[in-house]
């Protein structure tokens, strides 16, 4: 089930927002405390006007701003509406912990209004170590839904609000939110393993609380009507990973193979990193319910993660990172498929043995594109900001490295741009290198996706120079990537209209960033 709030600032805007929200949604939350310029009064009039023309059933808020709501509220406002509100047909109404003893005088636990009841509890800064204990202390036990909205800080946090939704059985029904980047697991997965819902952003597409996705993303990117306790788990680990298309790509590619599987973007920071490896991933250590089948590994992870591997295939020894987890047994295997994603569309393109080609960068991506040039007889030269930090790449593919600085395409055919400048949501609008230094090359490509055009493109085009975006690398790597996690071939053609189709999307909304 998807629960979609609507917070509209007036009565007009929320009936209008009704359709709106319902065409992806299954519930509606009626965010009644948006109308913050309405006495309690009013309010209530507002629900009685809507709940008529409601096209899904509907949860009932009226949230105080301490508690993460939109208005200021006195104890007195919130009881004066509940007391009401209660006796009306709407088929949930959510209710916070602390006012459930003051209204026992009038509804008694043995009322039948409380089987429509959601109880809260919202924690914007962590999660309860114990949350069995914490929820038996908080929560009543004639209470219909309890729900518990918590900031995600550490892969534990999630393990244990998994342990609590599949844990000892009550008379509650849960829903679990973990708040965050890591809190995405539970959004996609909470309902596959017995959340009664999971809360997607607003009607306009906008968060009402952190970590949330869009109804259609739920629905159709992530097919979450369809997830169950035998989901096969893949997912990207990376920080940050909103501008991604990745989740675009394998999840239609899981749709067209016919395959129960679901991927999903975890945006897991350094600290994070181990930790989520060993309780979410590792067959041997893994806390979470489900089977995983593989992870793809993004920036800034795939040199820093080459410590927690139990083993690597040649090719991800052979470059020093890693771009793809595999799952063998007990054991997690490093691979890297971005050696072959990044030069299949090159090569396919330009000549590359004895020609001389810079490469932009000293990270884990540029690691695979200098070990494909290698391996393709190009003469390279590595161009890095910190060059005493390179030193590992230099000697590894036996390639000299230079300051940034020094870069001069007339001294080159060809540019490759591996860093992050000019990537949405990162240094966005910015050139790795200054214009006019691209003359003489023949040839630049960016791996960079989103946006396809990056400053680096527009000027090398500008200046009669051929180019190539970083969308072909990443279909490419990600057909690899499917083939090593399924054993199936997946036709290009629907990575590639995936993509296109998240690409236009994302350019609809009118985004200059990552969301």
């Amino acid at each position: 089930m998807i629960c979609t709030p609507l917070a509209a600032p007036t009565p007009d805007d929320l009936l209008a927002a009704l359709p709106v929200a319902a065409a992806a949604a299954d519930w509606l939350e009626l965010r009644l405390d948006a109308l913050h310029d309405l006495p309690v009064e009013a309010v209530l009039r507002a629900l009685h006007h809507v709940l008529p023309r409601r096209p899904r059933p509907v949860v009932v808020t009226f949230r105080p701003r301490e508690q993460g709501g939109f208005r200021d509220l006195s104890p007195a406002d919130r009881l004066r509406f509940w007391h009401t509100a209660l006796t009306t047909p709407a088929e949930a109404f959510d209710l916070e912990t602390d006012l459930i003893a003051q209204l026992l005088p009038t509804y008694p636990p043995n009322h039948p209004v409380w089987a429509r009841v959601v109880v809260s509890h919202h924690d914007f800064q962590a999660t309860p170590a114990d949350i069995h204990a914490f929820a038996k202390a908080h929560f009543p036990p004639f209470a219909g839904t309890v729900k518990l909205a918590v900031n995600v800080n550490q892969p534990d946090d999630v393990c244990r609000l998994f342990d609590w939704l599949t844990g000892t059985p009550s008379t509650w029904q849960k829903i679990p939110v973990g708040m965050g980047g890591l809190g995405v697991l539970t959004r996609i997965l909470g309902p596959a393993y017995g959340a009664r819902w999971t809360y997607s952003t607003g009607h306009d597409g906008r968060a009402v609380a952190p970590g949330q996705l869009t109804a259609t993303e739920l629905r159709e990117t992530f097919r979450l009507p369809s997830l169950d306790r035998h989901t096969t788990v893949a997912g990207l680990l990376g920080c940050p990973v909103a501008h991604s298309l990745s989740k675009d790509l394998h999840n239609a590619a899981f749709a067209h193979l016919g395959l129960n599987w679901v991927y999903v973007p975890v945006e897991v920071s350094p600290d994070n990193l181990a930790p989520f490896l060993r309780d979410a991933i590792h067959p041997r250590t893994r806390r979470l319910p489900w089977t995983v089948g593989g992870y793809s590994v993004t920036l800034p992870h795939k040199i820093a993660i080459l410590p927690y591997l139990d083993r690597l295939t040649a090719t991800a020894a052979r470059v020093g990172a890693v771009n793809t987890i595999l799952v063998s047994g007990q054991e997690l295997i490093g691979d890297n498929t971005d050696v072959a994603g990044a030069m299949r569309p090159l090569q396919q393109r330009f000549a590359l043995a004895g020609e001389p080609v810079a490469v932009l960068g000293a990270g884990g991506a540029a690691q695979a594109v200098v070990s494909g040039l290698v391996g393709a007889g190009a003469q390279v030269t590595v161009f890095a900001r910190h060059p005493d930090r390179a030193c590992d790449l230099g000697n590894r593919f036996a390639v000299p490295i230079a300051p940034l600085d020094d870069f001069h395409g007339r001294r080159f055919v060809g540019l490759v741009n591996t860093t992050p400048v000019g990537m949405a949501g990162y240094a966005e609008g910015a050139c790795p290198v200054p214009p006019e230094r691209l003359a003489g090359l023949a040839w630049v490509y960016d791996l960079i996706y989103r946006p396809r055009q990056t400053p680096l493109l527009q000027a090398a085009s500008q200046q009669g120079l051929a180019t190539l975006d970083g969308l072909p690398m990443l279909v490419a790597q990600a057909a690899e990537q499917l083939a090593c996690w399924t054993g199936q071939d997946i036709p290009e053609s629907v990575l590639f209209a995936a993509a296109e189709r998240a690409l236009a999307d994302f350019k609809a909304a009118g985004f200059k960033s990552a969301p």
